[in-house]
Parts: structure tokens; C-alpha cells; sequence
């Protein structure tokens, strides 16, 4: 959650030593809070509000500034990026669950490709594999993953 949370609040500060700043209270701030935290299922919107007037509050504060942004366009902004936040974990979560349906070799051979940056070459040496059976896998592997995540992307939106 916190390289979430940073990359959201540097969304809105521009600057990486104040987003820093900024999740380092935001988080003081959570912590002190937890207990008014009703829907523990809320908990990443409930900390993205928290770190939204956090960013407001450094925001303020500097006013002196030479380059100054109006609330309106901080609040759009921030609810951009808790848009963007809440659609690129439900991408993962429909990665996860299709990477699970893959079988075994498939899956071992995606993630040695895409999380370790294997070459196929090196895939190939390590599963004692043919370079181009690995290439095929791959393919058969994403197609899978495509039509998989297409699927579930379809049923979300029913």
C-alpha cells in the first residue's frame, strides 16, 4: 500500500522530498485515526482521503510559492488518481487470478520472462527446454491471459 499511497501523493505534490513528507504524516495521521475506520474494505479510499488533505495542508502552507495550483484542480487530480489507483488493482487482481488458472509450466515460464527478465534463452536453459518451445508457450501463455482478463473484465462491467 505505501509505494500506492507515495505515488499517488507525489501525483499531487510534484516533488518527491514533499511526497515523502507527506506519507510519513499521512501515515502518523492513519495511525492515530485507525479506530474511526468503520469498513475495514474502505481502508485504501479512507488513507487516499487522508493523504489528500495532507497534500492540501503542505500545499497551503506553501501559498508563497512562485506556482500555485487551485483546489479545484488539486481535487480533480487526486480524483483522478484514486481512479486510476482503484483500476489498476482491480487489473491485478484479474492478472492474479488468471496467471492462477494457467498451468504449471506456464505460469513458471511468464514469470520467469516478465518478474525475473529471464531471456528466453535463459528460460529455455533453466526448464531444459528448446528456446522456441519456450516461445511458444509464452504465446499460448498470453493469449490464455488475454481472453481470461477480457472475461472477467466483461463480467465486472455486467
Amino acid at each position: 500500500m505505501q509505494p500506492k499511497l507515495l505515488a499517488y501523493i507525489l501525483s499531487l505534490v510534484a516533488n518527491v522530498a514533499d511526497a515523502k513528507d507527506v506519507l510519513q504524516e499521512s501515515n502518523r495521521v492513519i495511525n492515530s485515526k485507525i479506530g474511526e475506520l468503520r469498513r475495514a474494505d474502505r481502508f485504501a479510499a479512507w488513507a487516499y482521503r487522508i493523504a489528500y488533505f495532507q497534500c492540501l495542508a503542505l500545499l497551503k502552507k506553501r501559498k508563497g510559492d512562485r506556482l500555485s495550483f487551485g483546489d479545484g484542480l488539486l481535487e480533480n487530480v487526486a480524483a483522478l488518481s484514486e481512479e486510476v489507483g482503484e483500476e489498476c488493482e482491480r487489473s491485478l487482481s484479474r492478472l492474479d487470478r488468471c496467471l492462477a488458472r494457467l498451468q504449471d509450466q506456464s505460469r513458471f515460464v511468464v514469470s520467469d520472462f516478465y518478474y525475473a527478465n529471464l531471456s528466453l534463452k535463459q528460460i529455455a536453459a533453466k526448464r531444459s527446454l528448446q528456446a522456441n518451445h519456450v516461445t511458444q508457450i509464452l504465446y499460448r501463455a498470453r493469449k490464455a491471459l488475454h481472453g481470461c482478463i477480457t472475461q472477467l473484465e466483461k463480467n465486472d462491467h455486467e
